[in-house]
């Protein structure tokens, strides 16, 4: 199965050893850190689940069998979240090696709502006259 992280209105930032991903349609954030960043930054070089889990292996001195279906478990997560999509990935495999100390840790992600609001606003049309961003007053 080839997998894509170029997902429609999901921008990523990597910062230092965290990766954060914000979700523009649905307004929902995720903070990757330690193996679930790796894994993310695997994807993004377009690595298959057997790579990373190997390159992740090598990296922790870990087994590979025991990792590669912790692996396939978060990619799953992800694809159920929308964050990374079945389909024709790039063709050009990038430079990737995996940063990662100590044993392999099971991969998770940490999802926040808290700031939906903020992230599907649209600034062409919730402007008004004071400016954007436009809100509707709050009743106390």
């Amino acid at each position: 199965m080839a997998l894509t992280t170029s997902v429609p209105l999901l921008i990523s930032q990597q910062f230092d050893s965290e990766v954060v991903l914000a979700n523009y349609q649905n307004g929902v954030y995720y903070n990757l850190d330690g193996s679930a960043a790796q894994i993310w930054l695997g994807l993004r070089a377009n690595r298959t689940v057997e790579e990373i889990a190997n390159a992740c292996a090598s990296a922790t001195g870990g087994d590979a069998a025991s990792i590669t279906p912790q692996v396939q478990a978060f990619v799953d997560s992800m694809l159920a979240e929308g964050l990374i999509a079945e389909g024709a990935a790039d063709a050009r495999v990038e430079t990737w090696t995996p940063v990662l100390s100590g044993a392999f840790a099971a991969p998770e992600f940490q999802r926040f709502d808290n700031l939906r609001e903020l992230l599907l606003m649209d600034p062409v049309h919730d402007a008004g006259d004071e400016g954007w961003p436009l809100r509707e007053p709050h009743e106390g």
